[in-house]
Order: C-alpha cells, then structure tokens, then sequence
C-alpha cells in the first residue's frame, strides 16, 4: 500500500468511527412523549412514535404502555375509544383491548398490536 491508500483508507476508518459514535448517541436518548405531571393515571393520548408511526401512550395505576397504530390486519389507522376501552379500526371493524396486551378481540386480525416500549424517566414519559 502506498503512502496516498494508507492515508485515504485511514482518513475513511476515522469516518466511519466518528460517524458511527454520533449515530448511536443519537439513537440511544429517549424520544420524551409527554411530562408525567400533565399525564394523569387514566389518560390516554394519540402520539407519533420514534420511526415516525402513530401510536397510542395509555397511564394506569401500574404504570405507562404504548401501542402502535397500525392494525397488525391491513395497516389501517386504529383510534382508540375511551367508552368502550378499545382501539378500533375503521376498516374492517377489528378491534383491540389496550388493557389486555393489545390482543384482538373483534375482526379479522390475528396478532396483537405491536407493544412500543415506554417508560417515566425523571418527569417525562419517554419511549426507550
């Protein structure tokens, strides 16, 4: 190797080391949600997930869960109803229990809705 290829490939590996240590910095700070003191135990709220999803964030009196959004059928957009206590998709009238894994219980879909880990860290609710 010549003294251009030592210092190109050299030039590229410290790159590639600092572009890497960036990235994972920014990957491992959690994506804050909402304060906990403005979230109460029984709220629920409609928010967009870290890759850009949306999902619905649920506080009881055991902690905080997240959901996706997307119906794990067809990809529809669920909403959730608070007087029925379901998420709820519009398309195929599938419905999930967010208080039960998210598992279905009415319509076509056959798996859960996918679970979106979140927890309280200081005063934020924030997805890990």
């Amino acid at each position: 190797m010549n003294r251009r290829g030592f210092l190109r490939t050299t030039a590229l590996a410290a790159g590639a080391m600092i572009f890497g240590r960036t990235q994972s910095a920014v990957a491992a700070s959690p994506k804050r949600i909402v304060k906990a003191s403005k979230f109460p135990v029984g709220s629920s709220r409609k928010f967009v997930a870290a890759n850009g999803a949306p999902a619905f964030l649920f506080r009881t009196k055991s902690g905080v869960f997240a959901y996706s959004a997307i119906c794990t059928h067809q990809g529809c957009t669920v909403d959730y109803l608070k007087a029925g206590k379901k998420l709820v998709c519009p398309c195929h009238s599938g419905s999930f229990d967010p208080f039960n894994s998210g598992k279905p219980v009415a319509g076509p879909a056959d798996r859960p809705l996918d679970k979106i880990s979140v927890s309280i860290s200081k005063d934020w609710i924030v997805q890990a």
